[in-house]
């Protein structure tokens, strides 16, 4: 639209209000249509009617609705000159919103600024980028890809959506949101489509695109009495950070033509620059820094397309969370992030395979001993990227186990991509897949939400399916050996041998390659405890073996399916495996084999992996052109470490909440407070009052169980225990009320939060603040910024930012007026900031740890207690987490892992107490909530036995005893080895012998 018509169209407004203002009057007035109190007189009321009468009326109704639409028009012309709300009239709804619009439209009149987009500065709105892809590379020493986005125009204005309310204008939005009302244009430009093109009337609840301002610093008008501390407390949520806002806004020409140059002296009207939220995490010299230390590999640099070198900055950088302004932690693994997301996926399911193993061997009153500090981020870093790619490993492992029954051949396949959404397979010749596979030829793809059915007796087809890097869309690249046959990697030694060492650590953990058997030489030593039933690693003197395995190859039948597969990955390719090689590339049948040779030279009738050294992996023979896998020697130490110690957990007594405290971190009572249970029965001083032998001989339990869990605990304790918590009763009543009485944190089970404060500006990261939430709630010393910046990857002004948010979200606390989360408390120690600390949040996590401190400390009178704390339990422990979060929970003490150990317990004293009493109601709810809590712990499972075999269900106790317990298997290959306590307990209730029984 033209400046010319805009302004015909502002002329035509100003004269509408004219005519309404000065022209109705006037015109009534010359028509002598003005009512006169002698008009109504008695007399002409009751006189038959000429006419006369109806004009009188007629004009009294035309001059009352001239001086409704005249104020109408003041309220509105006075709140848009004073840059506020109008005044509401009662009654006048309808009018003054005509009014608006017709001043919003006379105000176009005195726009002075073309209103072309390309002269305003505000583009279209560009194409919005796609999502970053979750298993990405991150910004130091790793490989990182490029990421593919939408052509966009150079420097794209960032926006934000508007719903507009009763009384707004284009040219009103444009003065709140821009600062210059004759900036609507821009807005118009953004909303052809819903705007027609016009700056048109606007109805309210209409959405509206406008220019965001806030992406590279967000904007603040200063208001009358503002101070920059109060402005800082307010936006970024602490009010030590002003001098971020002074620097910031220095160089600011304010609508006086003045700029800040003293703290202390800002004027209403002035805009301040708050500093952006959106900070890289590593400047380019620590990049440098880190890329330079030893045992570390150089971070592979995607040189940029120069047909792209106009386009927009990529916002979709690798490790960026743009929601929050977090990026990969410099603690992460670099082999297991980016490219190495399926090793991460992989080795994240065997940690939980072998962690729930674990639980089995288990006893009451102890928790299994965390990792080690060393293997600290190896851990964290399986976390962060595997709760991302775990899922698709296992949608794959099952969609092409699923594969393999569905169709009559299975097909042969080249390579697979692995998306964020979707499996891609890429056959080696056509072939046609039933569905749920979609596609044609050698190309057949499946979404990675299909409905895949589960079934444990399924073969994996391609056992030697390994995955070799990312491609620039990122997706993750898996190449089949056995298909291959036979690889050189060349290029690089440091880059080949990584990914040798990724090959290994990969083979030796993905669900698929179970029945795989992996020989390195001269290579890989690093990971020889990883699994050594599937990893055996000779030096590369030894490879005598490598004759033996090709005599045997030769001597099978090639009409027949291998029921082993072997791969030999070797540090070089030396004249020792040409007779390996040959066999298995001229192999008539399905070899089941696969030769990977690491040299620096290209090896004949191999296909050729050549990797340079910024990482990029270059596959002629398969068309590939990737960023490469690759595990270092110290990450590959570190992955086999924690992977061999969580195959045998060593157990704790679960430690104290402090040092000195009264109670351990699940609750109970310290064992400075208890007293050992006499051989006999223990009386009413402890949980359990009867003999531990009775007790033993109607539960699933040992006497040891007993004396551990159910001590003695004097009077004097009972009565300090109480007096230290006197509201807990009253906490407990608002926590179960209907109706929320203030804000509440749920640990025990799926993670939620509830609050009564502002929701609107956190609803769309509501999992981060829920994270956020949690740190603080579990930290009774409250953390500063700083801390809250290093737990979740963030700069520390983002930190005071969402803090802010989250006090919003929080809202008051009713009891004291005070809000929930409060500034931050100087803590007045050199060198420690201030802190935040939560006030009046509840939680299950410490309600729970209350209720089993104070049931133990009276007694058997406190199962009512304990009974109250279970009630408390909703599922799982910490579950439903917020994927690639939570990282902060692995460090110190577990207290996942503590409070499902504490609730398996608990329901363990309450499961053997209620059995002795013969309240089976009441057993069967605590074996069954702590089952809920802890699906895989032996306890909880014998418990759900005893109990059936309590209430007559015999035979349902057999077949939960058999399948949960005596056959449990955890990895899907057979029952493990029955635990010496399970064992003890079978014996002693005579369970054994009723299943031999079954079996006869």
């Amino acid at each position: 639209m033209t400046a010319l018509k805009t302004r015909l169209i502002g002329l035509a407004g100003c004269l509408a209000i004219l005519l309404l203002v000065i022209g109705m009057p006037s015109t009534l007035i010359a028509i002598d249509a003005v009512p006169r109190p002698s008009d109504f007189g008695w007399s002409q009321l009751t006189a038959p009617d000429d006419g006369t009468l109806a004009l009188v009326l007629i004009s009294g109704v035309a001059w009352i609705a001239w001086a409704v639409m005249v104020v109408s028009l003041g309220a509105e012309a006075v709140g848009r000159l004073r840059g506020g709300p109008p005044l509401r009239l009662p009654g006048l709804a309808v009018p003054q919103l005509a009014a608006g619009r017709l001043i919003a439209v006379a105000a176009l009149l005195f726009v002075s600024a073309p209103l072309t987009p390309s002269l305003l500065g505000t583009p279209p709105a560009a194409g919005v980028a796609p999502p970053v892809p979750s298993m990405v590379a991150p910004p130091a020493a790793s490989p990182a890809p490029a990421v593919s986005v939408p052509q966009q125009s150079p420097d794209p204005t960032p926006t934000q959506f508007y719903t507009v309310k009763r009384g707004d204008s284009l040219w009103r939005i444009a003065e709140e949101h821009l600062g210059d009302g004759t900036r609507y244009g821009g807005i118009v430009a953004l909303n052809r489509d819903v705007l027609n093109g016009q700056p048109d009337f606007i109805t309210p609840g209409l959405i509206l695109r406008i220019p965001d301002e806030r992406a590279n610093g967000e904007a603040y008008v200063v208001q009358p009495g503002d101070t920059l501390s109060e402005i800082a407390e307010r936006e970024l949520g602490e009010a030590s950070a002003y001098p971020e806002i002074f620097v910031a806004s220095q160089d600011t020409v304010q609508p006086d033509g003045r700029q800040l140059g003293d703290p202390n002296l800002i004027l209403p009207g002035w805009k301040l620059t708050l500093p952006s939220q959106v900070r890289t995490n590593t400047s380019e010299s620590e990049q440098i820094e880190r890329d330079a230390e030893p045992g570390r590999l150089p971070t592979p640099r995607v040189v940029p397309d120069p047909s792209s070198q106009d386009s927009s900055p990529d916002t979709a950088r690798a490790g960026v969370d743009e929601t929050s302004g977090s990026a990969t932690p410099g603690w992460a693994l670099v082999g297991l992030t980016g490219a190495g997301a399926v090793l991460a996926g992989s080795m994240l399911l065997v940690l939980r395979q072998q962690r729930r193993t674990q639980r089995r061997y288990r006893t009451p009153g102890h928790v299994l001993v965390p990792p080690p500090a060393e293997l600290l981020d190896v851990d964290k870093t399986a976390h962060l990227t595997g709760t991302v790619s775990a899922p698709r490993v296992d949608v794959l492992d099952r969609a092409l186990r699923q594969l393999a029954t569905i169709s009559s051949d299975v097909p042969r396949l080249s390579t697979v991509e692995l998306s964020a959404d979707k499996i891609t397979l890429h056959l080696t010749e056509a072939a046609y897949l039933p569905a749920p596979w979609a596609g044609e030829q050698a190309a057949w793809s499946l979404d990675l939400s299909a409905d895949i059915q589960e079934s444990s007796g399924d073969v994996a087809p391609y056992p030697l399916l390994v995955s070799i890097g990312m491609d620039d869309a990122g997706s993750l690249v898996l190449v089949n050996l056995e298909e291959v046959r036979t690889v050189a990697i060349t290029g690089d030694p440091e880059r080949a041998a990584a990914l040798g060492r990724h090959l290994t650590a990969e083979l030796s953990l993905s669900p698929w390659s179970t029945l795989v058997e992996v020989d390195t030489i001269g290579i890989a030593g690093e990971l020889a405890d990883m699994d050594p039933s599937r990893h055996h690693h000779h030096p590369e003197t030894d490879d005598g073996f490598l004759d033996e395995l090709a005599s045997g190859l030769e001597a099978e039948d090639p009409a027949l399916e291998p029921d082993q597969f072997r791969v030999v990955i070797a540090s070089s390719g030396d004249a020792q495996h040409d007779a390996l090689r040959k066999v298995v590339a001229s192999y008539p049948g399905r070899a089941g084999a696969a030769i990977v040779t690491i040299s620096l030279d290209p090896v004949d009738s191999s296909s050729q992996l050549s990797l340079d050294a910024e990482g990029r992996l270059t596959g002629t023979e398969l068309g590939l052109t990737l960023t490469a896998a690759g595990l270092t020697a110290e990450d590959a130490v570190a992955c086999s470490t924690l992977i061999d110690l969580t195959r045998d957990i060593p157990e704790e007594t679960i430690p104290p909440l402090q040092p000195d405290g009264a109670t351990t971190v699940g609750g109970g009572l310290a064992p400075a407070l208890t007293e050992p249970r006499p051989q006999g029965p223990a009386g009413d001083r402890s949980l359990l009052p009867l003999s531990a032998t009775e007790y033993a001989e109607v539960a699933a339990t040992t006497r040891e169980d007993v004396d551990l869990l159910a001590p003695v605990v004097s009077e004097s304790t009972q009565e300090q225990v109480s007096e230290s918590d006197p509201d807990l009763d009253e906490e407990v009543a608002r926590w179960q009320s209907p109706h929320l009485m203030g804000p509440k944190l749920t640990l025990l089970g799926p993670v939620s939060a509830r609050t009564l404060g502002d929701a609107r500006r956190m609803a769309h990261r509501r999992p981060f603040y829920i994270e956020l939430l949690s740190f603080l709630a579990l930290r009774p010393n409250g953390a500063t910024a700083d801390e809250i910046g290093t737990a979740f990857g963030i700069q520390p002004e983002r930190a005071r930012k969402d803090l802010g948010i989250l006090r919003g979200w929080l809202g008051t606390d009713k009891r004291t007026g005070k809000p929930h989360l409060p500034n931050a408390r100087q803590t007045h120690v050199k060198g420690e900031g201030a802190r935040y600390v939560l006030s009046g949040v509840a939680t299950d996590l410490d309600l729970f740890r209350r209720l089993r401190a104070r049931g133990q400390s009276r007694g058997a009178a406190g199962i009512d207690d304990l009974q109250t704390a279970l009630t408390l339990v909703s599922g799982e422990t910490f579950s439903d987490l917020r994927p690639t979060g939570w990282s902060w929970l692995f460090e110190g003490e577990r207290l996942d892992h503590i409070m499902s150990c504490a609730i398996v317990d608990t329901a363990h004293i309450v499961t053997t107490q209620a059995l002795s009493v013969g309240d089976l109601d009441l057993a069967r709810f605590a074996a069954e909530t702590g089952n809920l809590a802890c699906p895989y712990d032996e306890t909880s499972r014998l418990d759900l036995v005893a109990v059936r075999s309590a209430c007559g269900e015999d035979e349902a106790a057999e077949r939960l005893l058999a399948d949960a317990v005596l056959d449990r298997s955890d990895d899907g290959l057979g029952p493990l080895d029955t635990p010496a306590h399970t064992s003890r307990i079978v014996r002693q209730r005579g369970w054994a012998t009723s299943r031999s029984r079954s079996a006869g």
